[in-house]
């Protein structure tokens, strides 16, 4: 038997995203300790009687968790004789055990125990609550080697609980804890060092630190990455990477989390989508197999050894990283007109979006702003995933565009013809003020009100293509209509309406 909060469950990966948990937040708001400790190394020694010491009343910290009170990953003592009673206290069913057995199991120096009397202290089971006394006890087992102790004394200092704020002694015993391996305690030591709290500034230790406990599991580690690879500190701006961190964090929280979603995860999700529409399809495959190869590393660290035996099993069950859809790759056989070199390949693209006429710019091969603009317009009018890239399927939906406005073309010009060789008819209202029989001039009056409301740049034509459907969209987006980019009686009336809301009242002869 175990107690609570000393072994952190026996499925790997679960006990890393319970950890994670722990600490989703920079140092000045995450921490949750609910003890705190004087800053004196001669703390009241507790006896078989200090649960009732009298002290004074101090302000009560967050509630603990059972992560407060983690067994470090390593035994802090190397000797046959300190192994043999680690085994033994491991065996102990610790919640069972009377509250004076475990009192006097720390007096005898049992660490386990240490920590065990200070978690009943600080929730008070079986003994009157005392937060003093119990970070005296939490003081004691960190100075007798237990990590997870010398990183709950770091939290007391960084946080001030009882002892006065100290940056400085909170970087000793989160030095003590990640040289113990906890994970939790190199993110706060990073942080710090990154911060240049308490000690020098030494952002390439704090990086060195972030990327160790993001391998044993620290999801708020595999966060912060992200945004320093996204924010250049350190001189590291490389928002490839910066994607692969943000995604790993993200599907981390998810899997952890058994299908929750994290306010860390949906932070990561964000970052991902935002650094998803900027970069090129090449950053795009470098920060998903940067972040293949990395998370492999880290799944590989959380897996239980495996016996010698039996051959390797698959990882079944573990995460793995939902990277963003990369664009698909190209085809050995291109398809006809599309260019080799990418400025030539941007060039074509920009050609086709003047023809379709949701480009005014000349056709120059660079890729700036208007184009991916044009792009973006162009795919969401053909209900593509508006990426601003210009790709070959991008380049294939504009050839198949340009030849349906063809023969939109076509077909509007035989129409108009037979209407000029039809015999005359009475004189229609005006085309503005009633709906339309044909469809060309229905979408005529629909590209005509349009640009009265300014939608529209184009003179109207009669023929529905791509910048008439991206015109009719912003509308009913405008609006809070549904989206459906095609011309009707309901979007003239609605168009009218506007119109005559807007427009300035004019003259008639």
């Amino acid at each position: 038997m175990t107690r609570p909060g000393l072994v952190i469950g026996a499925a790997i990966v679960a006990a890393a995203g319970a950890t994670a948990a722990w600490l989703m937040l920079p140092p000045q708001t995450a921490s949750r300790l609910a003890d705190a400790i004087k800053p004196v190394a001669d703390a009241v020694k507790p006896t078989a009687q200090s649960a009732t010491i009298a002290v004074p009343e101090s302000t009560s910290p967050p509630e603990v968790t059972s992560a407060d009170f983690g067994q470090p990953e390593a035994p802090s003592t190397t000797t046959a004789a300190a192994t043999a009673k680690d085994k033994e206290a491991s065996s102990v069913d610790w919640p069972a055990l009377p509250i004076d057995e475990v009192r006097d199991r720390a007096n005898g120096d049992d660490v386990i125990a240490m920590e065990e009397l200070a978690r009943r202290l600080v929730q008070g089971i079986g003994v009157a609550k005392d937060q003093q006394a119990a970070a005296g006890w939490l003081l004691r087992a960190a100075q007798r080697g237990s990590g997870q102790s010398a990183f709950n004394v770091g939290v007391m200092y960084e946080r001030g609980f009882v002892v006065e704020r100290d940056s400085t002694k909170a970087i000793e015993w989160y030095r003590k804890a990640a040289e113990a391996n906890v994970p939790m305690a190199k993110h706060n030591l990073a942080l710090l060092l990154r911060d240049g709290k308490g000690a020098p500034r030494n952002g390439k230790e704090a990086i060195e630190l972030l990327q160790s406990a993001a391998r044993q599991g620290m999801a708020a580690s595999m966060f912060t990455l992200g945004d320093i690879y996204e924010h250049g500190d350190e001189g590291l701006k490389d928002p490839a990477i910066a994607l692969a961190w943000f995604a790993i964090a993200a599907e981390f929280e998810r899997q952890t989390s058994r299908g929750g979603e994290s306010a860390l995860a949906k932070m990561a999700s964000q970052r991902v989508q935002v650094l998803q529409r900027i970069l090129m399809p090449g950053e795009l495959e470098r920060a998903q197999q940067f972040g293949q190869a990395e998370f492999k590393q880290i799944v590989e660290a959380l897996q239980p050894p495996k016996p010698a035996a039996p051959p390797p099993t698959e990882t079944a069950g573990l995460p793995q990283p939902a990277f963003p859809p990369l664009p698909p790759a190209a085809s050995a056989s291109e398809p006809p007109g599309w260019p080799k070199a990418a400025d030539d390949q941007i060039r074509v693209i920009q050609q086709a979006l003047v023809d379709l006429k949701l480009l005014r710019d000349k056709p120059d091969g660079a890729l700036g702003p208007m184009t991916r603009s044009a792009i973006r317009a162009f795919q969401r009018s053909v209900a593509m995933p508006e990426t601003g890239d210009p790709t070959v399927d991008v380049f294939l939906a504009l050839q198949d565009a340009i030849k349906a406005e063809a023969a939109k073309a076509e077909s509007a010009d035989k129409a108009q013809a037979a209407k000029a060789d039809a015999p005359p008819v009475a004189a229609a209202e005006p085309i503005a003020d009633v709906w339309p029989s044909t469809t060309v001039d229905q979408v005529k009056v629909i590209q005509t009100l349009l640009r009265d409301l300014n939608f529209s740049r184009e003179a109207p034509d009669g023929v529905l293509g791509p910048a008439t459907r991206a015109a009719i969209r912003d509308y009913e987006r405008s609006l809070g209509l549904a989206q459906t980019g095609e011309p009707s009686k309901t979007l003239f009336d609605s168009l009218k309406e506007v119109r005559g809301l807007t427009a300035p009242v004019t003259k008639s002869d």
